[in-house]
This record gives C-alpha cells, sequence and structure tokens, in this order.
C-alpha cells in the first residue's frame, strides 16, 4: 500500500466530510469522495455551490457558446419522428431553450406536437431551470419518470452529463490493478492504493498498460443506465461528451484525466482536494465502454462521430468564431464525441 500526503495544512478538507471517512473506516473509495463532493444535499457541488454555467461560471458548456449543436441535435430530432424528447442533465438549461424553439415549429404543421421532458434531480437546478423554461418542459426526478409520461417512447438526450458521474480509478501494477482509496490524516487528505478486488466491467482492463497507468471507470453510469432502460421501448439514445476510445483518451496521459474546475480554472493533483463541495469534477468519458454497455442493454449503436462530423453540414462561409470553435479539428470539434444509439 503506497500512500501520498495530499494538501498542506491550509488546504485541509472540510469538515463536512469527517464522518464520511469516519463510516467508511477511513478507507473512503474515490468514486464515493467524487459523489459526496458533486451530489451532496447539503455540501455538494451540484446541490449548492455551483454558479452559473458560461463565461461567469465554472465552466462553460456547448450550448452555452453557440447554437450550432441544437440546429443538428432539432435536425436528428426531426428525422427520428418521435414526439417525446427527453433531455437528462441540462445544466442552466441552453440547450432545451434553444431546441423547445427549433422543433416544434416544423412538428405543428403536422399536427404533431413534441413534448420535452427534462430530468433533473437536483432541487436547486430545478428551481433555477423552471425560471427560465417555464411551461415550455415537464420536469421529471429521474429518467423513469420521464419515460413513463412519454408511455416508454422518446429520443433521449444528453450533453456532458456522463462525465459528471462519479468515476473508480485504478492504476496498474505489475501484476493486477490497484483501486484509489482515500484516508483522512493529520496531514489532509492521503491517497491510498489497495489491490483492486473484483474489476468493473470496462474495456480499459483489456489494454496492454504499462505499469503505473491510471485510468478512470464511470462505473456509476453503467449502474444508473440499467436501472431505467428496462422502462424504454423505442427511440435513440443521443449521447454528446467529450472523450474518445480508451487509447485516444490515455495517450501519453499516464496519470488519468479526473481533474477539476473552479471559476474556469483547471485544476489537477493534490489541489483535487483543496475545494470539496465547491468545484466541479470530471473525467474523460471512454466511448468504448459506452458502447459495450449499451450493447448489453439490447441498445445498438448506429453512429459514434466527432462533434465536427455530426455539425458539418450546418457549417457556412458565415460562421461565426463560437461556431467554429465549436467545430475545430483540432479543437472541440474533435474532442467532444456524439454517440446515437437505438432500442433494439
Amino acid at each position: 500500500m503506497i500512500a501520498t500526503p495530499m494538501p498542506e495544512p491550509e488546504s485541509r478538507p472540510a469538515a463536512w466530510l469527517k464522518s464520511h471517512f469516519e463510516a467508511a473506516g477511513n478507507r473512503l473509495s474515490f468514486e464515493r469522495f467524487m459523489e459526496l463532493c458533486l451530489y451532496d444535499p447539503d455540501h455538494g457541488y451540484y446541490s449548492r455551490h455551483i454558479q452559473t454555467v458560461g463565461a461567469d461560471g465554472d465552466f462553460a458548456t456547448t450550448p452555452t457558446l453557440s447554437p450550432l449543436l441544437a440546429e443538428a441535435l432539432a435536425h436528428s430530432i426531426r428525422n427520428s419522428g418521435l414526439r417525446d424528447v427527453i433531455e437528462v442533465g441540462p445544466g442552466n438549461g441552453a440547450l432545451a431553450n434553444a431546441l423547445v424553439s427549433r422543433i416544434r415549429t416544423p412538428f405543428l404543421t403536422l399536427r404533431k406536437k413534441v413534448r420535452y421532458h427534462v430530468v433533473e434531480p437536483s432541487p436547486r437546478l430545478q428551481s433555477l431551470l423552471k425560471k427560465s423554461l417555464g411551461r415550455t418542459t415537464t420536469f421529471h426526478p429521474d429518467v423513469k419518470t420521464a419515460l413513463r409520461a412519454a408511455g416508454g417512447t422518446a429520443f433521449i438526450l444528453s450533453n456532458e452529463l456522463v462525465d459528471a458521474f462519479p468515476v473508480r480509478i485504478f492504476q496498474k501494477s505489475d501484476p493486477g490493478w490497484r483501486e484509489l482509496v482515500l484516508s483522512l490524516e493529520k496531514e489532509g487528505i492521503m491517497e491510498r492504493w489497495n489491490p483492486a478486488g473484483q474489476l468493473p466491467d470496462s474495456t480499459l482492463f483489456e489494454e496492454p498498460w504499462e505499469p503505473g497507468q491510471r485510468v478512470e471507470i464511470h462505473a456509476s453510469y453503467h449502474r444508473w443506465l440499467q436501472e431505467w432502460v428496462s422502462e424504454w421501448r423505442e427511440g435513440r439514445l443521443l449521447t454528446v461528451d467529450y472523450g474518445g476510445s480508451s487509447r485516444d483518451i490515455y495517450h501519453r496521459n499516464p496519470s488519468g484525466t479526473i481533474r477539476g474546475y473552479f471559476q474556469h480554472e483547471r485544476i489537477t493533483g493534490r489541489d483535487l482536494y483543496r475545494l470539496a463541495g465547491r468545484q466541479d469534477l470530471t473525467a474523460d468519458v471512454n466511448f468504448d465502454d459506452l458502447i459495450r454497455w449499451g450493447e448489453e442493454c439490447q441498445l445498438q449503436t448506429t453512429a459514434f462521430v466527432t462533434q465536427e462530423e455530426y455539425c458539418r453540414s450546418l457549417l457556412q462561409p458565415s460562421c461565426s468564431p463560437e461556431d467554429n470553435f465549436l467545430t475545430d479539428p483540432h479543437g472541440a470539434g474533435t474532442a467532444f464525441k456524439v454517440l446515437e444509439q437505438i432500442r433494439l
């Protein structure tokens, strides 16, 4: 077991975490730590401390920068012919606002009104969203409830949702794997590597990594998908997020991809533990896993492309700098991927 001291005394974690370390026998999994920091009802980032999303917030999402992705998504929704649209994790509602205005008018000519559903469990975010979206959408606490309201058939979409699911962190050792757990000591939070027990289902364990390579697995997303997919009878699932294949993500990146964001400042290493509950935490999405987990749930992959490829048909010579940024083949255009899966 290897222990690495984290922050200096002035960077000790918030006192509210102490009881959680005690309950875990002072061996708190990183997944649980990330879950608490993001979603604890009283202290979590998304529950209490998130600022506005965009230029004045801690981070910006694609819809807050340009309407181009919304245009492409609206095109996909119209072509699907599906009446119910379910957006999961809508952030500040920028994408929902943009989509509602784009998808309803074409359907009115067919006398078929599109119903837009939003899944947001956070009371704080839901309250903010209701102010901006009003009666244009129906709110639900979870996907199961939204699917039941839609009769089991829907176009389900998310933008930068999967990366916000808590991750388990593993390190390749010789032989086998070790998993990251955290302990609370006088010096602050300590990283400890325990021999891994039963490994979660992931394509990452099939790669020939060098010893020392760190990887993150969104096992919590896998569990979440399994919880509601049985309620889904027919439709499309469209996922937009940053990441790629396992090799794309970890090429020349032995320390993994976990990082935080506070007022647009990227935070890594020891500083991840300084502002527990007050900063965003995220990791790149391994789409190889999303495709595999979807297949296990009888979902068929119909498209896996870069954001630039997905939006390419809408690009015009007079595109704005924001549009060009979103589709830059050397930046966001390839960093973000679009995965489309259908229910078999």
